[in-house]
């Protein structure tokens, strides 16, 4: 992204937000940054898919709650078609798994809103230099789920990325078609994921699972 950044004079931004006040107030902090320019905004899920596929931004600021999706079937959806494409997230919700799903889904970044304002310019310059920004307590979250959850005897190392997305949203009790929305998949791919779940932990049930990481907490 810095040779982007050089190759461009400016760090290209996205935003995907539904919030008409909370897209407005980011859009206008950012502009004021001689370096960074806006090359669209989107409020729904179906419009950011095109704006990003046709603007292919340097930086996507990415809300997770949208009206007809969500910000991390976005994200996995398009971060393999988007290489050069850093998407960070820009939520108010600080919950594990939210954090989690959407590092999975190639998030290399995670702002609260509750906190970001007035550094979102340091954000983006930071992701176009090749870091991950991270608000404090969401790193704060992150650190704590890979020693109480991640670390362990359900060895979930043993998971591809999409079996562990597939394994903390199973765990907060949705239904096998709620992943499947979720994720943007079928409900059949879902079942597929949760058997190759299940023999790589040598676990029988969605209770089971629960049972082992909640001794880790």
């Amino acid at each position: 992204n810095t040779i982007l950044q050089r190759r461009h004079g400016m760090i290209r931004v996205v935003v995907v937000e539904d919030s008409g006040w909370q897209l407005a107030s980011t859009v206008e902090e950012l502009e004021v940054a001689d370096d960074i320019t806006i090359v669209g905004s989107a409020r729904t899920a179906a419009s950011s898919t095109s704006l990003l596929l046709s603007t292919r931004p340097d930086v996507a600021l990415i809300d997770l709650v949208l009206p007809d999706g969500s910000g991390t079937s976005i994200i996995a959806e398009l971060a393999p078609a988007l290489p050069e494409t850093a998407f960070v997230v820009l939520s108010a919700y600080e919950d594990y798994e939210r954090i989690y799903a959407a590092i999975l889904a190639g998030a290399v970044g995670y702002l609260s809103k509750l906190y970001a304002a007035g550094a979102l310019c340091a954000a983006v310059r930071q992701t176009a230099a090749g870091e991950s920004p991270m608000s404090g307590t969401i790193a704060r979250r992150v650190l704590h789920a890979f020693h109480t959850v991640v670390k362990p005897n359900l060895e979930i190392g043993v998971l591809t990325a999409r079996e562990q997305q597939v394994l903390h949203v199973l765990t907060s009790g949705r239904s096998y078609q709620e992943i499947a929305d979720s994720m943007n998949v079928s409900i059949d791919t879902v079942r597929s994921h949760i058997r190759n779940i299940y023999k790589k932990l040598h676990v029988t049930s969605r209770s089971e699972i629960g049972r082992a990481l909640r001794h880790h907490e």
